[in-house]
């Protein structure tokens, strides 16, 4: 009955004009009205004493950068930034604990297994992909660590593995992977390199896990998937760059590429004899790892190892004439080989530009991938690939912090669907049983085809080049979370925010609920309390939501859907403005674009 008065509401919405305002005197509404001030300060003018943004303006400065800086964040994350400059928060975030998925992975198969067993199920296996998003959910609605995860999320959106593979069955390897990106997100990016390409779960998804050498009399060559990858996807891209991000050119205009089939020939010699570091528990009939030894039986969590034996030793020459000895250790060749990547002059700007991509702003301007690619490549103190330094010269860049940033038309990007859901969803109050948050995140995913670690394919959820056709080409931009944005899950997004608001689920697991009662529903208590008043509650969710961002047309839309909400028989209209009032928001313009 709830969701039919819902529906009927949501269809009587219209404009109406302006109505009377109750909120502090201006709030977005001071036409024709005139006040001056004996400052001439450009940055105080006199009228923000009228319309409140000299009260907000700062509140709207720290939660838009915690929106580019966090998955989501809370209103005191919000009020104790207040206090500090960015850069003493990001520094304070260096030091915070890390909270990783796969203790708490463990922790949620356990009481799994035990609530299953006590209702009489006897055939357990486990954990699954499932797991691997409960405990990424149930870290993220609570962790304080919060830019190491944002930056962690956005090099899974580099280094891809995905659930829709062989590793759907392996929730543990999938959660081992996630926290090796965890903690290297403020190391060098060389030891990330290494670490990701030891992981057995990389190892499969790319297959050099048990890539022999060459034997020519049995027709075995080397994989090359891996070598590919590493340079198309990871390191160096496909032709090389100036260091603003720009392609360097040959005299016939056209771009040069950075590699070769050869390259990628000879690199793959150096990818050879990885193996299992150990086995599973469950294998009982080895006691020990051996190079062949499948994935199934392959340790996920433990990192693959070399087996010389199986090691190509031969000398081998890498891009840029790069040389390594024959005779050498294979952990020593890979050592090498990534080195020369790190000492390729397009790992800075590739880099660069595809981290400031997922944190800020689709197209960045060739100064902006400059900065950040110099940082990249000198830290002050003559290190290459510090991530610290990079984070910190991506989110304090004046394009990422600048008022005028945001006027630019051509700046900001679409939020994927996946951070405005985890941005939301650690925003909003919410009541679970005992703090579990075990979202499957199923459902969401079949609606907006994203969730975390469910790429389609190698090369993520779009491209960092991908224009849709219309002005966004016309002008010469990319738009890469347009590849997501179509017919059906533009739609299926709305749906999203209606079931979270309506149907009372926000987060829900496999686990029937006669076991244990895991699902998560929103508590709007706090803005139900304000919703009398429109333009109080419209501020409220500009300050969190839209960062003081919110247009005029958007907030006509939400003056009249909430005029029509409001009778005297009982209290539940203040219900259901709030939550129109946050339906309206989460499908606006205003929330889906990040600026």
């Amino acid at each position: 009955m709830n969701r039919i008065l819902v529906l009927m509401l949501l269809s009587f919405i219209y404009f109406k004009g302006f109505t009377q305002y109750t909120d502090y005197i201006g709030a977005g509404h001071t036409a024709n009205i005139t006040i001056s001030s004996s400052s001439n300060n450009p940055e105080s003018p006199a009228e923000n004493l009228l319309n409140g943004e000299g009260l907000d303006n700062k509140y709207f400065e720290a939660s838009r950068f915690l929106s580019q800086a966090t998955m989501g964040y809370e209103k005191y994350h919000v009020d104790s930034l207040l206090d500090l400059q960015f850069e003493s928060w990001i520094d304070s975030q260096f030091t915070k604990n890390t909270t990783l998925l796969l203790p708490r992975l463990e922790e949620i198969w356990d009481e799994e297994v035990a609530v299953r067993t006590a209702n009489g199920e006897t055939e357990l296996y486990g954990p699954f992909s499932a797991h691997f998003s409960y405990a990424w959910w149930d870290v993220n609605m609570e962790n304080e660590d919060l830019l190491r995860h944002r930056v962690a999320y956005a090099l899974s959106q580099i280094f891809v593995i995905s659930r829709f593979s062989e590793l759907t069955d392996y929730g543990r390897g999938m959660a081992s992977f996630y926290d090796v990106l965890l903690e290297n997100a403020f190391g060098n990016y060389q030891d990330l390199l290494i670490d990701v390409s030891l992981h057995p779960c990389m190892g499969y998804y790319l297959s050099h896990l048990n890539n022999p050498k060459e034997n020519l009399e049995e027709n075995i060559h080397p994989d090359e998937n891996y070598a590919r990858e590493i340079m198309q996807l990871f390191t160096i891209g496909l032709n090389q760059l100036n260091m603003d991000g720009t392609e360097i050119l040959d005299s016939d205009g056209n771009p040069i590429p950075t590699y070769d089939n050869n390259d990628i020939k000879e690199l793959a010699k150096v990818f050879t004899g990885l193996g299992a570091g150990d086995i599973e528990d469950y294998v009982d009939w080895t006691d020990s790892p051996f190079f062949g030894l499948e994935f199934w039986g392959t340790k996920k969590t433990t990192p693959m190892i070399m087996y010389q034996d199986y090691h190509d030793t031969n000398a081998k020459t890498l891009i840029n004439n790069f040389a390594i000895p024959a005779g050498q250790d294979g952990m020593t060749d890979i050592t090498m080989a990534i080195e020369n990547l790190m000492n390729h002059p397009n790992i800075a700007p590739f880099v660069s530009y595809r981290l400031i991509q997922r944190l800020v702003t689709s197209n960045p301007t060739i100064e902006y991938v400059q900065r950040v690619s110099d940082v990249f490549t000198d830290n002050g103190s003559g290190v290459k690939g510090d991530m610290k330094a990079v984070i910190k010269a991506i989110l304090l860049d004046e394009e990422a912090r600048s008022t005028l940033a945001m006027e630019d038309p051509f700046n900001g990007k679409l939020q994927e669907p996946f951070l405005r859901y985890s941005q939301f969803a650690r925003w909003i109050p919410k009541i679970s049983n005992e703090n579990r948050y075990w979202n499957i995140g199923f459902q969401f995913y079949d609606e907006t085809k994203q969730h975390v670690l469910s790429s389609p394919t190698v090369f993520n959820f779009y491209t960092y080049d991908y224009q849709p056709i219309g002005e966004i080409s016309d002008n010469g931009l990319v738009a890469p979370e347009f590849k997501l944005h179509n017919t059906a899950t533009s739609v299926g997004y709305i749906n999203s925010t209606y079931y979270w608001l309506f149907w009372n689920s926000l987060m829900y697991s496999w686990i029937p609920n006669d076991y244990l009662n895991t699902d998560v529903s929103l508590n709007t208590a706090d803005l139900e309390s304000i919703s009398e008043h429109e333009e109080i509650l419209i501020n409220e969710l500009d300050r969190h939501l839209t960062h003081g961002q919110m247009t005029e047309v958007t907030r006509g839309i939400l003056r009249n859907a909430l005029a029509q909400l409001k009778w005297d028989w009982n209290d539940e209209w203040k219900y259901y403005r709030a939550r129109i009032a946050l339906y309206l928001t989460l499908n606006s313009p205003d929330y889906n674009i990040s600026k």
